[in-house]
């Protein structure tokens, strides 16, 4: 891909961002103006992940691989924009299950592979150590379903995490650290609720999560997904090399 092809690429990029980077402002601008567990509230807190799915639905790839993995994408941004609406009306239990499902659709995108255990061993570790501070404050309902929720959220990060292969791939890279905001803003929310009380907590909570979905939305762009001409070129070389030493 020519240089002027990638810059055209990071320009039609920006701009199918300028909606989630205005209904992001939006929101951090007039949420203190309104009311929980109201429409205006509702709005202002789920247009952002609706501008990301419209990001999504914008982006066209041709190859099956890449367009299932924009799909379970899709699909997360789905879920976790009705988990933000049932979590606006107070609806802890259902929301957490909405953004659950959310969870397994990454997990489905990302896939198994490279394989990577370490990573999912130290991240289950640290979030059996972390709920443990504050699972003896839980109601016997969130006590069954909040260790699904965790699980899914440390293997979704887990899974993100072991597809960073070095720096080179500065999205891989991004949806890696973005995937870790994902676990802190989730975080946030548990030792809020259960624990102590943390000042501006709602700030930190939706800044981190709107970080993490945005660098996971981007991940679509990953050449690597898709079969993009990069990744194709590279392929032919290689092919055509091993041709030439085998005839020499």
């Amino acid at each position: 891909m020519r240089q002027g092809d990638i810059s055209k690429s990071e320009n039609s990029v920006g701009s199918k961002l300028i909606p989630f980077i205005t209904t992001t402002v939006l929101y951090f601008s007039l949420i203190q103006h309104t009311e929980r567990s109201t429409i205006p509230s509702t709005v202002l807190k789920c247009m952002p992940i609706y501008s990301l799915l419209f990001f999504v639905i914008l982006t066209d790839f041709k190859h099956a691989k890449a367009k299932r993995y924009k799909m379970r994408i899709l699909g997360g941004l789905l879920f976790s924009s009705l988990g933000d609406l049932l979590l606006n009306y107070d609806l802890f239990e259902a929301g957490m299950g909405a953004f659950g499902i959310a969870q397994v659709f990454y997990i489905l995108a990302f896939g198994m592979k490279p394989l990577k255990i370490w990573i999912g061993v130290l991240l289950y570790a640290c979030g059996l150590l972390a709920t443990s501070l504050f699972y003896g404050n839980l109601n016997s309902v969130i006590k069954m379903c909040l260790p699904f929720y965790a699980i899914l959220l440390l293997t979704m990060c887990w899974r993100s995490l072991a597809r960073v292969e070095g720096t080179r791939n500065y999205l891989r890279v991004m949806c890696g650290f973005c995937s870790v905001l994902f676990v802190i803003s989730d975080g946030i929310i548990a030792f809020d609720k259960f624990y102590v009380p943390i000042s501006a907590a709602q700030t930190y909570i939706m800044v981190t999560y709107y970080v993490a979905q945005v660098g996971i939305t981007l991940s679509i762009n990953d050449y690597q997904t898709d079969d993009s001409p990069i990744k194709t070129q590279h392929s032919i070389h290689s092919r055509t090399k091993i041709q030439k030493t085998k005839s020499s």
